[in-house]
């Protein structure tokens, strides 16, 4: 028994030694938003233009893949959600924004809000004018900075409808606190109704530019409609009123392919969306197969309809993405999404890295007695937000993404990005969102108390460990510092897409802790393995005559599961995912992620990082675009773990998904201030022209001179517990 005992006692020694809770060896993280602008030595406002649209709207570059402006110059673009904070920011607090934001590197934001009517006693045909003036606004106060605005204007969760749905709109079936999923696709009435709003957003001159939107360059890109699709499972939770207008259209749609037939009835019933998820067993005439195919026809028929009307009866000059939905089954239908989309010029997709955060509130907060596994990307590559297959011809967008909290290794999100975005040429990446002009000062909600804590605010970018990690990753993707390569072009076919077969590599699914009702068992395998996303781009077009793939590298050679490694086709890029270590090597750009003490010495040509950290994200990027060893201007950005002062938590084992996982239980959310892990290493840089290294607080202000050791043609530096930026200059 004693035995047992002490047995007991070691392993929970041992598994507490994981929970990396804040002692008193961590430092205090600020940001003295106060002092003044000229005092900057880290600013990055001047990559953008002087205002945004300074060089006309935003194009696609000949090959249809990227963004260019009018002059034909590629425009490349780092990217964050937090538009809609112009709805409660007043313009001196817009302002701020604004600045903020273009000061961390960002040239795009995403303003996803709703423009419909709110509330009792509004009709459907209203206008939100109130939304559009917020919209205006930001749109104004952005471009100013330099920046660019993406409008997402609906989205048909009840919350975003504004809580409450007036039987008096009309929509039979939805009232109160419905969802209106698939609405707008099926409904003449709902989507007169949408026309109506985006023309008085568009047409109306904006009163803070006395121009009207649909003439405003520094927006980019025009969003249909947020996360929606007849393709996913909220398809099967629509009202039995819409079900029957949807089987009244479906049977016409039979009626046009098979002519006048008896066995087609005036509603025809339809099919589980769970049918649409599992191997074909019948034939290309059976009913599951013509469901599917008049699902995506009738989507496809809507975005064109939308562009249509966007672009020729609005004159809008912007791009057009249709939404940035998934599927019920990432395996067999989301290319048959995207390729409802692709009539629309730009390609999205909104998909998190998930914490695998459970609680009874996980959906918009984090509560103390809630669980969550602690995953870090390095180790789980598969669910990595840039494994993206591309539609050839098309941008593509992540237009909601990020590490969100309670996630411990946020610090390694930027850079994988950056990385592995500017590899497979991801043209825009949204981080999910900002809560503040600059840092959340207040991440909790007050409002509320829970044995005397305050839930934490799960959704906000606005943490040392995922905004303050902007800088150095925004100059690696807004100069190219990465090489863009393509490894794998696919081509197929309209039938297999309809026959819902599964394709030789596709998406991972991903988790919505609020709208995932049903869970698949989805055992579908690809040829290919998930990391071939991190050798190289992988893009694919439809429409084929034959379903063929073409690789441009031998996978085995780069894929490597005894070792656990993965390589890009470049060789810039290398991910340990046992050890999880992530090493980035260009002549620009070198950086180290991940858990570096079980290496603790990296070696990337002309510099040399050494850690004992058992966390960390390690970066240097040139800021004058000269490679490392010429450059007289070096960032060295330093980002460990981060958690608010007496956060506490518990190893602990629990439920994920029908899936015992080992986690933590959180004991303390804690308060503020933020507190940061200490950094513990070296770096050495063969580089003869700098000599003076000078350590930055938060807001980019110098703190003080650090001790840069110099050699004949090299210096060293010792990172100082407190690193975050540091600047390495001539």
């Amino acid at each position: 028994m004693k035995k047992v005992a002490c047995l007991f006692i070691l392993l929970f020694a041992l598994l507490s030694t994981k929970a990396q809770v804040p002692d008193k060896s961590w430092w205090t993280f600020s940001y003295l938003q106060n002092q003044s602008p000229q005092k900057d030595l880290l600013n990055l406002r001047s990559l953008n233009e002087h205002f945004a649209g300074e060089h006309g709207f935003i194009q696609l570059s000949a090959d249809g893949n990227s963004f260019v402006n009018s002059k034909q110059q590629e425009v490349r673009f780092w990217a964050c959600n937090g538009g809609s904070l112009a709805a409660g920011f007043d313009d001196k607090k817009l302002d701020s924004l604004a600045r903020f934001l273009a000061k961390m590197g960002v040239n795009i934001i995403r303003y996803h809000g709703a423009i419909n009517p709110h509330g009792k006693n509004t009709r459907l045909m209203e206008v939100d004018t109130t939304e559009a003036r917020s919209i205006w606004r930001c749109v104004a106060a952005m471009k100013k900075q330099g920046i660019y605005t993406v409008i997402s204007p609906y989205w048909p969760a009840n919350g975003h409808m504004g809580g409450w749905i007036p039987a008096e709109w009309g929509i039979d079936g939805y009232s109160g606190k419905d969802d209106m999923w698939e609405v707008l696709y099926f409904n003449k009435r709902m989507k007169e109704s949408y026309k109506a709003w985006v023309k008085y957003l568009y047409t109306t001159p904006n009163p803070y530019t006395k121009v009207a939107l649909k003439d405003e360059p520094a927006v980019a890109v025009i969003q249909v409609i947020n996360e929606d699709s007849p393709l996913f499972w909220t398809m099967s939770a629509i009202k039995p009123a819409l079900a029957k207008m949807v089987g009244v259209q479906f049977s016409e749609w039979l009626r046009n392919k098979y002519g006048a037939q008896p066995g087609i009835k005036d509603t025809t019933e339809l099919l589980p969306s769970y049918d649409m998820t599992i191997p074909p067993r019948q034939h290309a005439n059976s009913r599951l197969h013509d469901e599917v195919e008049f699902y995506a026809d009738h989507q496809r028929a809507f975005y064109d309809d939308m562009v249509h009307y966007y672009r020729d009866v609005l004159g809008c000059k912007q791009l057009i993405n249709g939404s940035n939905w998934r599927t019920a089954s990432q395996s067999r239908l989301l290319d048959l999404e995207r390729w409802t989309n692709s009539g629309a010029e730009v390609i999205a997709v909104n998909k998190y890295f998930d914490p695998q955060h459970k609680g009874p509130n996980s959906g918009w907060r984090v509560d103390p007695g809630d669980f969550y596994g602690a995953p870090s990307a390095l180790k789980n590559p598969a669910d990595l937000p840039t494994n993206l297959k591309h539609v050839a011809g098309r941008p593509m967008m992540v237009t909601e993404s990020g590490w969100n909290l309670p996630n411990r290794y946020q610090t390694e999100g930027a850079l994988l990005v950056a990385a592995y975005g500017g590899l497979t040429g991801l043209d825009a990446f949204f981080w999910f969102t900002p809560t503040a002009a600059n840092y959340m000062q207040e991440p909790y909600f007050t409002f509320l108390n829970i044995k005397g804590q305050h839930p934490m605010n799960r959704w906000s970018t606005s943490t040392p460990g995922e905004i303050g990690m902007f800088p150095a990753n925004a100059l690696i993707q807004r100069l190219g510092y990465v090489k863009e390569a393509k490894v794998l072009q696919e081509q197929r076919t309209m039938k297999s897409m309809l026959n819902r077969d599964v394709p030789p590599i596709f998406e991972e699914q991903s988790f919505d802790p609020n709208r995932d009702f049903v869970i698949s068992d989805n055992k579908d395998k690809g040829e290919l393995s998930p990391l071939t996303f991190l050798t190289g781009g992988v893009s694919t077009k439809y429409d084929s005559k034959k379903d063929t793939i073409q690789l441009s590298a031998d996978l085995k050679k780069l894929i490597k599961p005894k070792e656990s490694k993965v390589t890009s086709i470049t060789g810039e890029e290398e991910l340990d995912y046992k050890t999880g270590i992530f090493v980035l090597n260009t002549p620009k750009a070198k950086a180290v992620s991940g858990f570096l003490n079980s290496k603790k010495s990296f070696n990337l040509n002309e510099v040399t990082i050494t850690s004992n950290n058992k966390y960390a994200t390690i970066e240097l990027v040139s800021m004058d675009g000269k490679d490392l060893g010429q450059s007289k201007k070096v960032l060295l950005q330093v980002g460990t773990i981060f958690r608010p002062t007496g956060w506490d938590e518990q190893p602990a084992t629990f439920d994920n998904n029908h899936k015992q996982t080992d986690g933590f239980k959180i004991i303390n959310t804690g308060k503020m201030p933020w507190l940061g892990m200490p950094a513990d290493g070296t770096i050495s840089l063969k580089n003869k022209l700098i000599n003076k290294a000078i350590q930055l607080d938060a807001a980019g202000h110098a703190v003080k001179t650090l001790d840069l050791q110099k050699k004949s043609n090299s210096v060293t530096l010792k990172l100082p517990p407190d690193a975050f930026y540091i600047l390495l200059e001539n």
